[in-house]
């Protein structure tokens, strides 16, 4: 999947972004069951639900790392 190839979560926080600021552009003009809606909808779903995956994973990895005293 090309989702898989964000490492930083900058650069896909700011991809989440300008995808959901088009989204709201294109909902401006076409229905919500219009096929580009959708899809534009359908990617954004994805990259947010890398980040949610990153995320985890990284707080996952915080809790294994074991403590300094």
């Amino acid at each position: 999947m090309a989702y898989e190839s964000y490492r930083n979560e900058e650069p896909l926080n700011s991809k989440i972004e300008h995808l959901r600021h088009e989204l709201l552009m294109i909902t401006q003009h076409k229905s919500f069951c219009d096929r580009d809606v959708v899809e534009l909808s359908q990617r954004l779903d994805a990259y947010i639900v890398l980040a949610q995956r990153q995320k985890s994973a990284r707080a996952e990895a915080r809790q294994l790392q074991p403590t300094l005293l």
